[in-house]
């Protein structure tokens, strides 16, 4: 990617965030919060807005905002001017999280990247919302908690990037807005300057206990293996003697160990997927530079204002991760009660307004989404005995954390601050151990998604809150007990430059993510040819009940598949049957066992049939016979090979008359 046109896109965003925040300014007066809540209400009224009338793939307003945001900016200079190390704290979080994603920004078929793509392409189109389902033609996707996905797409809509390069920077602009979040709560709770750079370098460059002991307990120890020790780690060869021995302990004699995976943000970040923990991460972040401010003693109307965003967190969390909905609540829930004991009792009022305001904002999608069989996996149950999490294992990984709430239980500094972040963090850890979400995993899995989005957020919690207040203490026990808890964690910072120098940068600038598969220049030309081809349902062999390739082709060339991954449309939809009669008629159709072909074609509306390498086995046996079936109303567009033994390219759909 040029990098002129890199560098006009990142100034376009930056000028517009800025201009946002500035326009907040006048009723929020902090000037981090006041950034955060200036993008967060726009892309909250849009998206209500949008649910009713679509505004259109491409806005054509960005003059109009530059033009805003740069009279705002001079006007505002000299508090712009005075704000430039916190405008510093945002560019170290995006331009470190933009290392990661210029080095390794390919959106493959690894974690959830992309399904996360795919929403936000789905968003992109611009029509009123719910969009069309890009991996389940003719259903609308409103089956997931997607608000950071159509937040990213406004983003792209609007600086008039695609939906690659969205991803991207809207993943760059969450961390950067994490970062300058994080350091606002932290400035206030901790005035020792060296306490704040600790905390928000170990948000950033920390890992969890794990990262620190995970060494003496694996050989050559992998990234993945200190993050996921309790998940497949333990069950490997590498182990060092007192690693097995740990095991030992941890062993439960006749139960096969559990997976039990802890991934902290700083290893989140830097794996590229634009998954929903990510506004789990901005909403604590918010949440935290809020109470941080409320404590500071904010008076006034703007008291009652930051009373009705905190309060509003709880259903912006809903629409953007619902798994830590409960977490949120308990943050948020509890300052209240903290305040109602302190006796502050007008505090509910305008936490009342925040939360009817979010919900009011929300409400479209709300109406949409909680219709949808996905709630039909939320239930809270009780973690079985076979399934908890062994003492020796989640020592290791919350060792510091620990130590840390401990410290801030035994100083008499901010006690009463001290008693209720260490009660919240207290009930979220037991919480999280005694209750999970029975999802559909069962098994050594039962507990896997709860403990990878709980423990993470519970752990960067407690770092960014219990941490500061202790380490802003004036207790020196307290303030340097915290330090060497925190320290050791930033070991971590090695492992992930071992991460970045042993990947190999194949596709580094890329930023629409399709290098990985647009390396064959066939499959590139192909992707291009699509893209500029009429909208249409294409179908893509190669399905599978897990991650696949398939369909990137169609993702990439924006064009809607008949069927995506089907074991994640199940997971959305609760097993709906739809989808496994549509893997199956698919995969007859390229295996040449699908009965009338071409009705089945023109009933499912679908445009393009594409024959990729994967398709030309047996010396490419199904292709003649699949051509001759189909060719009577779709057209086969050569891209390569003899169209015998082997071929590459694809049928469309003629919608004239039939072809001879």
């Amino acid at each position: 990617m040029s990098l002129v046109f890199l560098s006009l896109a990142l100034a376009a965003l930056w000028i517009n965030l800025l201009g946002a925040g500035l326009l907040a300014m006048r009723w929020v007066g902090d000037y981090a919060i006041a950034r955060a809540t200036g993008v967060l209400a726009i892309c909250l009224g849009c998206f209500c807005l949008e649910h009713f009338v679509g505004l259109g793939a491409h806005l054509r307003i960005l003059p109009l905002t530059l033009g805003i945001s740069i009279y705002l900016i001079w006007r505002h200079r000299a508090l712009v001017r005075s704000n430039l190390a916190l405008e510093a704290v945002f560019a170290a979080g995006f331009f470190y999280c933009l290392l990661w994603r210029y080095s390794f920004p390919d959106i493959d078929f690894t974690e959830d990247k992309m399904p996360n793509f795919g929403l936000i392409e789905s968003y992109m189109r611009g029509v009123r919302l719910p969009p069309p389902d890009l991996w389940l033609s003719g259903f609308p996707a409103n089956c997931y908690y997607s608000f950071q996905h159509y937040a990213a797409a406004l983003l792209g809509r609007l600086i008039g990037v695609g939906p690659g390069v969205s991803y991207h920077l809207a993943y760059c602009t969450m961390v950067g807005f994490f970062t300058l979040l994080a350091g606002s709560a932290v400035a206030r709770f901790c005035p020792w300057r060296p306490g704040r750079w600790l905390v928000v370098l170990s948000l950033l460059l920390g890992g969890c206990g794990l990262a620190v002991v995970g060494h003496f307990l694996v050989h050559e120890a992998y990234i993945i293996d200190l993050v996921r020790f309790l998940g497949g780690s333990i069950v490997h060869n590498e182990l060092t003697p007192l690693g097995r021995q740990v095991a030992d302990w941890m062993a439960t004699k006749g139960v096969e160990p559990r997976d039990l995976p802890m991934e902290p943000f700083s290893y989140f970040l830097t794996k590229g997927d634009f998954h929903p923990p990510l506004a789990g991460f901005l909403l604590l972040a918010f949440a935290a530079a809020l109470i941080a401010a409320l404590e500071a003693g904010t008076t006034g109307p703007r008291r009652s204002l930051y009373h009705a965003l905190l309060a509003a967190t709880m259903p912006v969390a809903f629409i953007s991760n619902a798994w830590i909905v409960p977490l949120q609540c308990l943050l948020v829930v509890g300052w209240f009660v903290y305040c109602f004991v302190r006796g502050e009792r007008r505090c509910w009022r305008p936490a009342a307004v925040g939360v009817a305001a979010a919900i009011a904002l929300a409400f479209p999608f709300l109406l949409e989404f909680t219709q949808q069989p996905i709630g039909d996996n939320a239930a809270i149950s009780a973690t079985a005995r076979p399934d908890h999490t062994p003492l020796v294992g989640w020592l290791l990984v919350f060792w510091p954390v620990v130590g840390i709430l401990l410290l801030g239980f035994a100083t008499r500094e901010r006690r009463s601050l001290s008693l209720y972040l260490g009660s919240v963090w207290v009930l979220a850890l037991v919480g999280s151990e005694c209750w999970y979400n029975h999802d559909l995993y069962g098994g050594p899995w039962a507990r896997f998604n709860s403990t990878l989005k709980w423990w993470q957020w519970i752990y960067a919690g407690i770092v960014l809150t219990s941490g500061a207040v202790n380490l802003g203490s004036r207790s020196r026990l307290c303030r340097y007990g915290t330090v060497l808890l925190l320290l050791p964690g930033l070991g971590f910072a090695y492992d992930l430059g071992r991460q970045y120098r042993g990947v190999p940068r194949v596709s580094i600038g890329q930023l629409s993510g399709a290098r990985w598969i647009e390396r064959d220049v066939v499959i590139r030309d192909m992707i291009t040819e699509l893209r500029s081809r009429p909208d249409g349902i294409t179908l893509e062999s190669g399905l599978i009940m897990a991650n696949s390739q398939s369909p990137a082709v169609s993702l990439f060339a924006d064009k809607q598949s008949y069927l995506g991954w089907p074991w994640l449309e199940e997971a959305w939809r609760g097993s709906f049957l739809e989808v496994s009669e549509r893997f199956a008629n698919l995969t007859a159709l390229y295996d040449g066992k699908l009965a009338d072909p071409v009705d089945w074609l023109v009933h499912n509306h679908v445009r393009y049939v594409l024959w990729l390498p994967q398709d030309n086995t047996d010396r490419n046996a199904r292709f003649a016979p699949l051509r001759e079936q189909i060719k009577s109303r779709y057209y086969w567009h050569h891209m390569y090979g003899n169209d015998g033994d082997f071929a590459i390219g694809f049928f469309e759909r003629l919608d004239g008359p039939l072809a001879p």
